[in-house]
């Protein structure tokens, strides 16, 4: 590994406290083994660098910086050996999908404050955390997790 690259840490975006938590799955194997297939040139980049103009929108807009790069990008930094780009563009953003939220089903969720308003409001949603770059255009699901007044407590 490259000496100045940043730490990875796995910090989502809104994750609430994992005690209040039912359901919770985290993909991060899953993009592990994704981004390996990629390094071996098993699954081509356009497969994985295909973010929706919307994400890319929220992720720009509304997105959380994440604390750790693009996986995509630093496998062609590693392979061109340059240094990383110093910019933060991997971005969080989550959605709330559920049939309780009706017309809010399918929004991106700006705050933590507006998560716990949601679940607070709701019997039940599932909130995903999508990860999003904006250079390359990867994009792959950190993890979900359940939420309203029916998982409390």
């Amino acid at each position: 590994m490259k000496t100045g690259r940043r730490a990875r840490t796995h910090a989502p975006q809104q994750r609430p406290r994992l005690g209040a938590v039912k359901g919770f799955t985290d993909y991060r194997m899953a993009k592990r083994a994704l981004v390996r297939e990629v390094s071996r040139g098993v699954v081509p980049l356009e497969h994985v660098c295909d973010a929706h103009p919307e994400l890319l929108r929220a992720a720009r807009n509304v997105g959380v910086i994440a604390k750790r790069d693009c996986p995509i990008c630093q496998l062609a930094d590693d392979r061109a050996d340059v240094p990383p780009d110093e910019t933060d563009t991997l971005r969080l953003v989550t959605y709330v999908f559920g049939a309780d939220l009706k017309r809010k089903s399918g929004h991106v969720v700006w705050t933590r404050a507006e998560l716990d308003g949601l679940a607070a409001q709701h019997r039940s949603f599932t909130a995903y955390v999508v990860e999003c770059c904006l250079v390359c255009g990867w994009n792959h699901l950190v993890e979900s997790y359940l939420l309203g007044r029916g998982y409390a407590g």
